[in-house]
């Protein structure tokens, strides 16, 4: 039941938007206070909770991230207006150009590819992120995931919960961009 609380009181939350340390042609410098791979990504995800102030000294937190460049195609008419619109998930997560741990979050640096419109062709290419995030508290009492789930429902930690699902949001034990949206997300 305790464990239940703590996760409707864990506040997560996720927030993509554009890394204000951001140099459009970044070169690497050694004596520069931010590093190249940080100056050099143009998208900042940040993935936060209050967990690790509410737990003091119950355990250690972890944040593990899934996060995926997803591709969305529109395809036009000779009319101009949308006649499709396919989205493509890849299978495998992207890989971050630079990380930042701290006490309450976690941000990852990811270069974004720029929309493109090809009028050839009557169709546009852009860009977002999916993610996925779980906080992992373990302690003496074992190991709990977070988000838990809501305090009557039954769910357990199983298997089928190791791995993040990119099919579906609102899934207890991993937190979405979508339903876990900070305020101020672009």
């Amino acid at each position: 039941m305790f464990y239940r609380l703590l996760g409707a009181l864990a506040g997560i939350s996720i927030s993509i938007g554009r890394n204000t340390l951001f140099e459009p042609n970044a070169k690497p410098d050694f004596r520069a206070d931010v590093p190249h791979s940080m100056r050099s990504a143009d998208t900042l995800i940040r993935i936060e909770s209050r967990l690790p102030g509410l737990l003091g000294s119950l355990g250690g937190v972890d944040i593990e991230a899934d996060c995926r460049l997803c591709e969305v195609i529109t395809h036009y008419s000779i009319k101009g207006s949308p006649d499709l619109t396919d989205i493509q998930a890849p299978t495998m997560c992207s890989l971050p150009k630079a990380q930042r741990l701290f006490n309450d979050s976690l941000e990852l640096y990811f270069s974004t590819l720029p929309a493109n419109i090809d009028p050839s062709t009557f169709k546009t290419r852009n860009w977002y992120w999916a993610v996925r995030a779980q906080f992992v508290l373990q302690s003496s009492g074992g190991v709990r995931y977070f988000p838990a789930p809501e305090v009557k429902d039954p769910t357990t930690y199983g298997p089928a919960d190791a791995k993040a699902n990119f099919n579906k949001i609102e899934l207890p034990f991993w937190a979405d961009e979508q339903t876990r949206k900070a305020s101020g997300n672009e």
